[in-house]
């Protein structure tokens, strides 16, 4: 690999992170207190990205050729550290806001500067038998703080979608808010890549600068769409307009009720997406119990099978009367917002693709 293209390749991805960086602090947050931790992830990542960025094309400068030694494996171990760090605290914000708290990322933040003090300290202090020693044993440090993360997330990540599951009923719902998960799962891949680095091959280096710069760009686009999806995931976290049920253990399928949720099913009110079912039961005027208990009894399913259904079915009766409608219009009129999730729940319910079901209809 000739130094030219080492030096091109390393100055444009560090400048493309920060750039990336300064993308990500132009995003706009709403200031109120439901999103100040949010907030406060975007101004960590943003710091991050930017020092990431500007050390790199610092370090390029100084040492273009791009030569290898102990001290750029001690600053590279440190790095990951940080990043494992502020990635995870990251995702947790936007799945789980209320344990991550500025006195836990502090704490961390000072064991991982601990930890770097004693790593690079020893590349200048102690023989070099005693330093390899314990630099790898800060490998396996660093593999450690991998699976604990790992670990933290599965179960803040499993607590996320009861929650989402428990004040929707919805599976469109959950199964848009998938790229959450996407996230951590992308950066507990680069974070295992970014040990290849390690090997002080040049080319391994150039390669991985540019994944990270990939990866940086990816989680700001995450950022944006995570600002989009507040309304959306906060109530839920925070379970705000859940009515309390009336009478637990009680029998309530009373005739106010049935009537009460007749009305709605012919109003085709189940088509009214990213509503909450405590909503729909305060419009009604009914407790969630009788809600349940509604659909058990009388239509012999939960009410999230329900609901996924009889959109199938409008979305049947509309390409009926309107065959020239493209599909798009198709899903979004009968309560689907994610275009290849109505394909999937249409093949579910009626047995048959989208395609196939609108050639049947020209026959």
């Amino acid at each position: 690999m000739s130094d030219e293209l080492y030096f091109t390749v390393m100055l444009a991805a560090s400048s493309c992170m920060v750039a990336t960086g300064f993308i990500l602090a132009a995003v706009k947050t709403r200031y109120d207190e439901a999103r100040a931790k949010y907030r406060m992830a975007k101004t960590w990542m943003t710091t991050a990205v930017l020092v990431l960025g500007t050390l790199n094309i610092m370090q390029i400068s100084i040492d273009p050729d791009g030569d290898w030694d102990y001290l750029a494996g001690c600053i590279t171990l440190a790095i990951s550290y940080l990043q494992a760090m502020l990635l995870t605290m990251v995702v947790l914000v936007f799945i789980s806001p209320k344990v991550v708290t500025l006195r836990l990322v502090l704490s961390q933040l000072a064991v991982i500067t601990g930890m770097d003090v004693v790593l690079i300290g020893s590349l200048f202090l102690l023989p070099s038998r005693a330093f390899l020693y314990i630099y790898g044993l800060g490998i396996a440090v660093y593999i450690v703080m991998l699976v604990v993360y790992t670990h933290w997330y599965l179960r803040s990540y499993r607590q996320f979608r009861q929650l989402i599951a428990d004040y929707y009923e919805d599976e469109e719902i959950e199964h848009g808010l998938r790229w959450l998960s996407t996230i951590f799962w992308v950066g507990l891949a680069v974070g295992v890549l970014a040990m290849l680095m390690l090997y002080g091959r040049r080319d391994i280096d150039m390669c991985l600068t540019v994944v990270f710069a990939v990866f940086y760009a990816f989680l700001t686009a995450c950022f944006i769409n995570y600002e989009l999806s507040t309304p959306i995931i906060l109530p839920a976290l925070e379970k705000r307009d859940l009515p309390q049920s009336e009478s637990d253990g009680h029998q309530l399928t009373t005739e106010p009720a049935s009537i009460s949720l007749a009305t709605w099913i012919q109003q085709r009110g189940y088509l009214d997406t990213q509503k909450p079912v405590g909503a729909i039961v305060k419009e009604l005027g009914i407790t969630t119990d009788q809600f349940h208990q509604y659909f058990q009894k009388t239509e012999g399913e939960d009410f999230r099978t329900w609901r996924v259904r009889k959109r199938v079915e409008y979305a049947q009766e509309l390409m009926q009367e309107h065959p020239n409608w493209p599909v798009t219009r198709v899903a979004q009129d009968s309560g689907f917002n994610d275009r290849s999730w109505f394909y999937q729940q249409f093949l579910r319910f009626a047995h048959t693709s989208v395609s196939s079901y609108r050639s049947s209809l020209s026959k």
